[in-house]
């Protein structure tokens, strides 16, 4: 298991209130019998006994709208560092 979560969702059934969705992504690698490695992986997102695959987890997180943000990108660099000094 690579990943999971919930969406709250509106129920069709009982107007006005919400259930709960559980989503599961799982990692299927396909390896060389001989030496283990792995030559291929997909990713299988299942949520409510449907299954859909997809090439990449990026694809997956983005099927059940679910972004995850580095921290290393929100880090500004020593140059942006310098030239947001030099603006002020």
């Amino acid at each position: 298991m690579v990943d999971r979560g919930f969406d709250d969702v509106p129920d069709e059934a009982d107007e006005g209130s919400t259930r709960r969705v559980h989503w599961t992504i799982v990692k299927r690698t396909v390896a060389d019998q001989k030496t283990g490695k792995a030559m291929s992986a997909r990713y299988a997102l299942q949520r409510e006994g449907v299954e859909s695959e997809f090439p990449n987890l990026g694809a997956a997180r983005a099927a059940v709208n679910k972004t995850i943000v580095h921290p290393e990108k929100l880090t500004l660099s020593k140059a942006e560092h310098v030239a947001a000094k030099g603006s002020r």
